[in-house]
């Protein structure tokens, strides 16, 4: 049995991202940039009032207040046709070009109507430059704008309307096939008997892998037989990635390893030092990453978020692999004889400028509803026998709070 940390170690280190494809650039949010993306245009493309006001010589207002002959209108998309001269302004809106002779705007605020059209009195005096942005302070011709590792976020997917680029290579999201394992599984819309229950794990893995962009599909349920897991798998080892929920641990219809060992998949662990999910499978088949989870569905979802969160990050091109860990301050006490690490279900919030975390009612890794008052896993070191109302505890942040 190994650490949480040398089984991410090696997953990590036998992951590799995908070739990068090309993406119509609106297509591209959140996938990550698998090229450096250059300008193709001064950004501002010229010198643009950042206000509206009047563009005028600075020299001219340094004896405000002062009445200046107004000899053209300038709005946003206009060419300035007149030279702003001494004793001159040009009227000129926001995004407009600053016109010739001008080094400077004043704002309307600081103006007064002298009651005629062609005459504006000037009421505070400003410097050379105020409310101009200037040719190429944003970004200039040829400059690297987007880095190649860089998420592409709504900001980004506007620099590439900016400049441009229509179309962007990324790394794409991978494929997912999901197998549920049991006999005891029946489908969603069926009525369990008594000694069944309803096939969720396919469902909660699959919502965490699209919330990645993945392309899934759910494959169906498998039986405890080795002829049905065979049958099944097949299709899915066709992913970039297989999951395999259910039929890992040691019991008799425990068949999950056994069937991936026939099929020639290298294992790299079977176990792991944690709670919930100790009899965790990380394998590899050609192209394929397999991961056989547990089956109660706790113990699935935080062994999704420790182990194939990194990976699909990874196979995504990101340099960024885990969910963001901080420390919280810890509202109650909480006891525990666990020599495993262990991840707790937790509710967290910022308040008095630190996050303050604690755990929810939670029944042990087949209780799922608890998950759903959850939005953090609260980290239980090894050999820790308690953990004191107080104290500063690390805690995984699951739902982007930060």
């Amino acid at each position: 049995m190994i650490s949480v940390d040398e089984a991410k170690k090696i997953i990590i280190e036998n992951v590799s991202p995908l070739v990068p494809i090309e993406v119509y650039f609106e297509d591209a949010r959140d996938f990550c940039l698998a090229e450096d993306v250059r300008s193709d245009i001064d950004m501002p493309p010229f010198n643009r009032s950042a206000m509206d006001g009047y563009a005028v010589i600075a020299e001219d207002t340094k004896t405000a207040p002062v009445v200046l002959k107004i000899i053209e209108n300038i709005a946003a998309g206009d060419m300035p046709a007149k030279k702003v001269s001494q004793g001159c302004v040009s009227k000129i809106m926001t995004g407009a070009s600053v016109p010739e002779g001008a080094d400077a705007v004043v704002r309307f605020e600081d103006t007064d109507d002298t009651g005629t059209e062609d005459r504006v009195k000037i009421l505070k005096s400003v410097k050379t430059g105020a409310n101009i942005s200037n040719r190429g302070e944003d970004m200039q011709i040829g400059q690297i704008v987007l880095h190649a590792g860089m998420q592409i976020r709504p900001q980004e997917i506007g620099i590439l309307a900016t400049v441009g680029k229509s179309v962007v290579r990324v790394y794409p999201a991978p494929a997912v096939g999901i197998i549920s394992t049991g006999n005891e599984l029946v489908n969603v819309d069926e009525k369990p008997s008594p000694v069944q229950i309803r096939n969720s794990n396919s469902y909660s893995l699959a919502a965490q892998a699209r919330r990645m962009n993945a392309g899934v599909e759910i494959l169906g349920i498998a039986g405890d037989r080795k002829e049905d897991i065979v049958e099944i798998m097949t299709r899915g080892l066709q992913k970039d990635v297989l999951i395999l929920s259910g039929g890992v641990s040691m019991g008799e219809y425990d068949l999950v390893g056994d069937v991936l060992k026939e099929a020639g998949v290298r294992i790299y662990f079977e176990k792991v030092a944690l709670r919930p999910g100790k009899p965790v499978i990380f394998g590899k088949k050609d192209k394929t990453l397999i991961f056989a989870l547990p089956g109660n569905p706790v113990a699935s979802l935080v062994t999704f978020e420790l182990f194939i969160y990194p990976a699909i990050r990874k196979l995504m091109g990101f340099s960024s692999l885990c969910r963001t860990t901080v420390a919280a301050l810890l509202e109650t006490d909480i006891s525990t004889k666990r020599r495993r690490r262990e991840f707790r279900p937790a509710r967290c919030q910022w308040k008095e400028n630190t996050w303050s975390v604690s755990p929810v009612e939670w029944h042990g890794s087949a209780d799922l509803l608890a998950m759903t008052k959850a939005n953090c896993l609260l980290i239980i070191p090894e050999e820790t026998e308690k953990l004191s109302k107080g104290q500063f505890v690390d805690i995984i942040l699951l739902d982007n709070l930060c």
